[in-house]
């Protein structure tokens, strides 16, 4: 072999004369493909007045003094053009276009960014690619920059002037999300999570999860599973407007306790009042005389300090469960007894209960029925809900829809609620029902009727 395997740079032979020809020759060689870089790729004639060391990746079709030489490397040296057959994997930096090329075996293409008429590399199968950073076996594309920027091809260049991001998933039960971090712990998720619907999520700590926004795929409806807020005003369907005064009653003072007829007591369950929020009361700095204890804490967790001693007066009902065990309800391993429910009137496909409860001597369970969806505490669940006596007042939220085609037209049955046995108490306070689907303000209170406004 006279010559390397690569450059062909020719080797001095142990008995060769004149050796420096030879090893100015490799030096020539050298100096036009070490470090290659060209003016440009788009010449297919040479240049008139070329400078010494000037390269050229010479274009096609080729003329002149370049003739037949296309694709090759055209190096000014020594007055005269010099061609250098490139090998396939040579790198050659195209200064005219800012952007680097390779050698493919048949043409020189662009590693990207180039303008030529190479054209751009085309990215087929990369196993990854980290900009800035290193990716890895999970993050197989990685990036550490500050700025990010899509934009749309516009017409001028080819494009339509729109751009859409497409991201695309396996089956529905697949995740498909943009999920924001700190410190690589997650604190927010969007997009279809385990589902088709658009869902909106949020997290303390990377590791408990809150749904804060639920699109529907199927009918658009959006619903916020964690938000209670009265968000447009919905009157109460209860004429009492759930003070337990009597019908109609309208004054901001209520007189004396009086059982609504929308609610039907169980198994032989009893009601008293046990007492009623008092406008102006002594608690708070007024004269109408001091709070019952319960009543107190109720008002002292729905009003701020300020607002604790003004207000329309309601009354808070006990009950007291029965002896009777019929319309039983297994669950938890454990049986319950119907104690208290809504009555059977006409009813829209879409309505919402809300009222707030507190479990006395033990737990009482309020039921979900099919098409319920019972909010309390901030959580939703279509699951029974159980409400123990240490919980104090629980604001409770039924959100209850049927099927136009699958109703009687009546029956909206929206409250069930259950006790294990008898002298089981529980409280009740401010019960509303309403039209249509809403969120209710856990601090709601009284929810006002239309009999409210007395004409």
């Amino acid at each position: 072999m006279e010559e390397t395997s690569n450059l062909s740079l020719p080797y001095i032979l142990p008995s060769q004369a004149q050796k420096h020809v030879t090893h100015n020759e490799a030096l020539r060689r050298l100096d036009a493909l070490v470090q290659l870089a060209v003016l440009s790729r788009e010449l297919a004639a040479s240049p008139g007045a070329p400078g010494e060391g000037d390269r050229y990746i010479v274009g096609a079709p080729a003329s002149g003094d370049w003739v037949g030489h296309e694709g090759e490397i055209a190096a000014w040296q020594d007055g005269a053009w010099e061609f250098y057959l490139p090998r396939p994997g040579w790198i050659a930096t195209v200064l005219d276009e800012d952007a680097a090329c390779f050698w493919d075996g048949e043409s020189w293409r662009a590693l990207g960014g180039g303008t030529g008429s190479g054209g751009e590399t085309d990215f087929q199968n990369i196993a990854s690619l980290g900009v800035g950073t290193e990716a890895d076996a999970t993050n197989i594309f990685a990036a550490k920059l500050n700025d990010a920027l899509w934009t749309a091809k516009p017409v001028a260049d080819g494009g339509t002037g729109d751009l859409r991001y497409k991201m695309n998933k396996e089956g529905a039960a697949n995740v498909l999300s943009l999920l924001m971090q700190r410190a690589y712990s997650g604190r927010a998720e969007i997009g279809l999570i385990g589902s088709d619907n658009l869902s909106v999520k949020v997290s303390p700590d990377g590791a408990n999860w809150l749904e804060a926004l639920e699109v529907d795929c199927a009918t658009g409806a959006v619903s916020m599973p964690k938000t209670n807020i009265l968000t447009d005003y919905c009157v109460n369907l209860y004429a009492d407007s759930g003070r337990f005064a009597g019908t109609g009653v309208n004054a901001i003072a209520v007189g004396s306790f009086s059982l609504p007829a929308y609610l039907f007591r169980q198994n032989s369950t009893t009601v008293a009042g046990l007492a009623k929020f008092l406008h102006n009361n002594t608690d708070h700095g007024g004269t109408a005389g001091t709070l019952n204890a319960s009543v107190r804490a109720l008002v002292e967790m729905i009003r701020d300090v300020d607002y604790r001693r003004y207000g329309v007066e309601f009354w808070v009902a006990e009950f007291t469960h029965g002896a009777g065990t019929a319309n039983v309800l297994p669950y938890g391993s454990q049986n319950w007894y119907l104690s208290l429910m809504t009555g059977q009137t006409l009813r829209a496909p879409n309505m919402t209960f809300h009222a707030y409860f507190r479990a006395m001597d033990e737990p009482v369970l309020i039921r979900c029925n099919a098409g319920q969806t019972i909010i309390s505490g901030g959580s939703a669940s279509e699951e029974h809900l159980i409400l123990q006596p240490g919980d104090g007042w629980r604001s409770v939220t039924v959100k209850d829809s049927v099927s136009v085609r699958a109703s009687y037209g009546y029956m909206p049955m929206v409250l069930s609620l259950y006790c294990k046995a008898s002298t089981h108490r529980y409280q009740m306070a401010c019960p509303a029902l309403m039209g249509g689907i809403t969120s209710v303000d856990s601090n709601a209170g009284v929810i006002a009727a239309t009999t409210s406004w007395p004409a």
